[in-house]
């Protein structure tokens, strides 16, 4: 009965577990000594692939805006177009003030849910943005592009790799999917079980009026 109330109540823990926020993409900062424009005229994307189903909760890109005017930056996420962004899955705007430094910005508190694949993600700023959007992050993603003369540049695989500008995506696993931590905690508990119900049970441990062979014991009444 002890075994069957510890296995409720672990898979009532498992189902309370929150699912757990993990960076999906990390860049790293971009090199300030790259600065790559970024501006309507000019702006830039990146490839990455997941494995399982996600919810996307934030993306963020490394950029800056240096002159006076404030203005905003559109982030999208899009299909795959093989070299290029493909079509708009989701979008998002944020506020990016004048004389904003060198920093992380981006959009929170997302929803976006993917299935396993490859995507898109891109950074529009509009036109009272002049920053930049540097190069050189140290982990960078797999491809990018670049938007320019009014259109995404598709000029071959993997050719404007040299931009590797900065980008971080935040995710966490859809509600109902078991995470890492919660399969471990699983695994802890299936191995509890598995030692109590190998254990013997003392069928003669004084609760009871009679011995294991059915006798009275010795003052029982």
């Amino acid at each position: 009965m002890r075994t069957l109330h510890y296995c409720s109540a672990l898979f009532a823990s498992l189902a309370a577990l929150p699912a757990a926020a993990a960076l999906i993409v990390d860049t790293g900062a971009g090199a300030n000594g790259q600065p790559w424009s970024f501006e309507t005229a000019q702006y830039f994307a990146g490839e990455f692939s997941v494995g399982s189903r996600q919810v996307i909760q934030s993306v963020e890109g490394y950029y800056s805006n240096i002159e006076s005017p404030s203005g905003s930056v559109t982030i999208r996420l899009h299909r795959d177009g093989g070299n290029i962004p493909g079509g708009i899955l989701f979008s998002r705007s944020h506020a990016l003030p004048g004389a904003s430094a060198l920093d992380w910005y981006g959009v929170f508190g997302l929803d976006w849910m993917i299935d396993p694949g490859t995507y898109w993600v891109s950074f529009e700023p509009d036109g009272g943005i002049k920053g930049i959007h540097p190069g050189k992050a140290p982990n960078p993603m797999g491809e990018y592009a670049q938007h320019s003369g009014g259109g995404w540049l598709d000029w071959g695989e993997n050719y404007f790799d040299y931009l590797d500008v900065g980008v971080r995506i935040d995710a966490t696993p859809p509600a109902g999917l078991p995470t890492p931590g919660s399969l471990a905690l699983l695994g802890a508990g299936l191995a509890v079980l598995a030692v109590a119900r190998r254990t013997p049970v003392d069928a003669d441990d004084g609760s009871a009026p009679c011995n294991a062979s059915g006798h009275p014991r010795p003052g029982a009444r």
